[in-house]
């Protein structure tokens, strides 16, 4: 049965963050940027949060009512957004070691060489709980994405870093259009896009 799927409220920061943090504890990006257990632990807010609220201004962010999945899109463009002065959530205000933001500077700059030229619809992140994987949330999330992005006739793209994760999105119609490693030993990703499906 197809869960029920709806755009994230602002008042639920701290759960989507909560439930981002369980979905990529073992993902190898974000434990390349976050090795400690502890600190990934304590930390997660403080590296999601505004994130979050970019989805969220930007109403791109669907989630399951549970919220035990998450689909953060970016608009073509990548349109950026003004925050403002927001109200700091408690463990939001966190201080980054050097050596993470070295790995952070070295994660955005590598990207961005590989982000395609026309227009697109981009999955930031999608995710579910580990709890309720394999029953069709992924999929579910991603499908709101596919519907906007087709009605412009416009591809999607995103980026993963395991060959199971490509044979995923494969599956659901991506194809892969770039590889590259990322430097300072962080890990090797593939770039894949998906085209507008057929009128």
């Amino acid at each position: 049965m197809r869960p029920n799927i709806r755009q994230a409220r602002d008042d639920e920061v701290v759960r989507l963050a909560r439930t981002i943090m369980r979905a990529f504890e073992h993902d190898l990006v974000i434990r390349w940027l976050v090795p400690d257990d502890d600190d990934f632990e304590n930390s997660h807010l403080g590296l999601l949060a505004d994130m979050i609220r970019l989805w969220l201004a930007t109403e791109t962010i669907w989630v399951t009512d549970d919220i035990v999945g998450f689909a953060g899109w970016q608009r073509p463009g990548r349109p950026e957004v003004d925050l403002g002065e927001v109200d700091r959530l408690p463990g939001e205000e966190i201080t980054h070691p050097p050596d993470r933001i070295e790995r952070f500077g070295a994660f955005r700059s590598t990207v961005a060489e590989y982000v395609p030229k026309e227009e697109h619809w981009y999955l930031s992140l999608l995710g579910t709980h580990p709890d309720w994987q394999r029953q069709g949330i992924g999929l579910a999330l991603m499908s709101e994405g596919f519907k906007l992005a087709d009605e412009q006739g416009l591809p999607c793209y995103l980026e993963t870093e395991t060959v199971e994760n490509v044979a995923y999105y494969q599956h659901h119609g991506f194809a892969v259009r770039s590889e590259w490693d990322i430097p300072l030993d962080g890990p090797h990703m593939w770039g894949m896009m998906r085209p507008p499906a057929a009128g």
